[in-house]
């Protein structure tokens, strides 16, 4: 069962440059209370206080945990689809270009730019489908490398970039009970 509770966070600078907390445990605080499950808006408003570097690594998180489960089928039709611009610009900021260039191909798919609306995205994909058939993202998936290399180059950025991380505060946090 899940419960949540408010928890204390607070990351100090000079922690955060030693390595003393990897890429997600400074998007943790805010991993709850960021919802990709509505609208664009409300997206964006839940992430206005965060710096854009927390933005883009909540957006990479959701990107690779989605296209890791179920491809870019998965990510699009998902309701985390929203995050893609930020998962983009993500890549670039940590130095994947190649997964950047990736995703970009996936873009232009679209037609150059994805809906962030769920149920527009939704039927922009049924065109595609009915243009390239349901494989037509599967080079882009085979090209996904995501994961390890995406943990080691947010994992990079945080020491080399700490001031973009820095949290004290209290926040809604979810944790398992047994």
């Amino acid at each position: 069962m899940i419960r949540y509770i408010v928890k204390h966070f607070d990351y100090k600078e000079e922690d955060i440059a030693k390595g003393k907390y990897d890429a997600w445990d400074l998007i943790l605080p805010f991993w709850d209370n960021v919802n990709v499950f509505e609208d664009i808006a409300k997206y964006y408003k839940d992430t206005e206080l965060l710096t854009d570097a927390q933005r883009r690594f909540i957006a990479l998180q959701w990107y690779d945990s989605e296209v890791c489960n179920g491809g870019h089928d998965q990510f699009f039709r998902n309701s985390s689809g929203i995050v893609w611009k930020d998962a983009l610009e993500g890549m670039k900021m940590i130095g994947d270009e190649k997964g950047a260039d990736n995703l970009q191909k996936a873009v232009e798919i679209f037609g150059g730019s994805i809906p962030f609306d769920y149920f527009e995205r939704r039927k922009v994909l049924e065109k595609i489908y009915e243009i390239y058939g349901m494989k037509a993202f599967d080079k882009i998936d085979d090209e996904f490398i995501g994961g390890d290399l995406f943990e080691k180059l947010m994992n990079e950025y945080v020491i080399s970039h700490p001031n973009e991380f820095i949290v004290d505060g209290d926040y809604q946090y979810s944790e398992i009970v047994r």
